[in-house]
């Protein structure tokens, strides 16, 4: 079992709707049969060559919003003042738009120097020689890893991606609302479904009309919770990791929900989940609990204008160890393995994964690192929301006696929206929770098999 990461921070005080993303796997398998072509594809191998009186230029993919590029500048803009000798040509892209790119991209046998990579891709990528063997690249410094950093980014015994950081997947309570109803925030390391359930329903009969006592969920991170509470996995090494009825009682769980009045009724609920973050009824007053990662946290505080708190997922015991918690990698920064400047490459991830500077102007965004060194660093720079989520982490993942979950197989990137068909027909009673778990066990194994 791999330790969690030991996040060092002080405790001073207590305790991405994903869109529909396809990665091209017929571009892919194409790129890694290009990609054999050595002599053919030398002229237009990764990075945009290096000029005889100027510095060396890599090529840097990365995805997220507006304020997530400005940010990320200003981290390549810091790395150049302190590498004059290195040019960094940074390619965003919003979330939706970036797989296709990188697809495209490796394809034509261009992938770039450094990329953005995130877990459910990295069996996708790596298993077809995108990505560059970490633990054999002289100069690339490992030291700050945990081993739940180095077992997240490493499918088949190869390390392809560096962890950026940590999140949980938790389930936040908006204090207000829970007043409003008269109804107490529980207790987060006793609870069980049967509370969870009882809170719910209470918050809806005691809020004022159109709240409800539960939203959001219904993803692979809380189907995954629910599978670990019942040890079982989502996937395993040939296919899924968990039976149809423990899937099939999941999905009870969210018919109890719709049926009890403690969420949305089937219309409601789907909408809720389809609108824009800022129309949803948890920021908007009208949830008292909904399942969020833990890095939106100040979104959700700005939002709701109240000190929001994580809470543990509730479990079939009463016991935090039994919950089904687990740490994941926000996201990660691997180097392609046909790059023509491998050393500044090196270079460049070593400033993006331990530099203070660079720790500095990204704060938490990309997840809490699990470096002391790093955190150290931050530690006088992070705000009131920061400093609770690293602390709750920190505090959870001491909790946390399960393995991490099992990778995503080559073949099952899209099982997120597979998860989320299959409650929707769940939710409109086109299938009973019995029918939709065997199907999304045969979808997932179909699709695995098929890679």
């Amino acid at each position: 079992m791999s330790p969690a990461p030991a996040f060092a921070l002080a405790r001073t005080r207590p305790g991405t709707a994903d869109p529909r993303v396809r990665l091209t796997r017929r571009s892919l398998i194409g790129s890694a049969a290009a990609l054999a072509i050595g002599g053919a594809l030398a002229g237009c191998a990764s990075g945009s060559g290096t000029a005889t009186d100027g510095p060396t230029q890599i090529s840097f993919t990365f995805w997220g919003p507006d304020f997530y590029q400005r940010f990320t500048q200003q981290m390549v803009d810091a790395f150049h003042a302190a590498h004059p000798e290195i040019s960094v040509q940074s390619q965003p892209a919003e979330w939706g738009g970036y797989w296709d790119r990188l697809a495209t991209m490796t394809a034509g046998g261009n992938p770039p120097d450094v990329m953005n990579m995130d877990g459910k891709y990295i069996a996708e990528y790596g298993g077809k020689g995108v990505l560059a063997d970490l633990n054999t690249v002289e100069g690339l410094d490992l030291s700050n890893l945990s081993d739940a950093d180095r077992r997240a980014g490493t499918f088949r015994d190869t390390l392809y991606a560096l962890s950026t950081g940590w999140n949980a997947f938790a389930i936040y309570a908006n204090p207000e609302v829970f007043s409003a109803a008269g109804v107490d925030v529980p207790d987060d390391t006793t609870w069980t479904w049967d509370d969870f359930y009882t809170t719910a329903e209470a918050i809806s009969q005691g809020a004022p009309d159109g709240t409800v006592g539960a939203t959001g969920g219904g993803t692979y991170a809380d189907l995954t919770i629910w599978l670990r509470q019942h040890g079982e996995d989502l996937f395993s090494d040939d296919g899924v990791g968990f039976t149809p009825a423990t899937a099939a009682a999941w999905f009870e769980h969210y018919v109890r929900l719709m049926t009890s009045g403690a969420g949305f009724p089937p219309a409601q609920a789907q909408e809720d989940g389809s609108v824009p973050y800022e129309q949803q009824a948890f920021p908007t007053g009208r949830s008292a609990m909904f399942w969020s990662w833990s890095n939106q946290l100040e979104n959700a505080r700005k939002a709701t204008g109240q000190e929001v708190r994580m809470l543990r997922p509730p479990s079939r015991t009463g016991r935090v160890q039994d919950n089904g918690l687990f740490l994941k990698a926000s996201m990660f920064w691997s180097i392609g393995a046909r790059t023509q400047h491998l050393a500044e490459s090196a270079t460049f991830v070593n400033f993006l994964m331990n530099d203070p500077d660079a720790a500095r102007i990204q704060l938490l965004a990309r997840g809490v690192p699990s470096s002391p060194e790093v955190l150290a660093a931050l530690e006088p720079h992070l705000g009131a929301t920061d400093t609770y989520i690293a602390e709750w982490l920190g505090s959870v993942g001491e909790e946390i006696t399960l393995p991490p979950p099992h990778i995503e197989p080559e073949g099952a990137a899209d099982h997120q929206n597979v998860i989320a068909r299959a409650l929707e027909e769940v939710r409109f009673e086109r299938l009973s929770p019995t029918q939709a778990a065997e199907r999304l066990a045969n979808d997932l194994n179909a699709m695995i098999a098929s890679a």
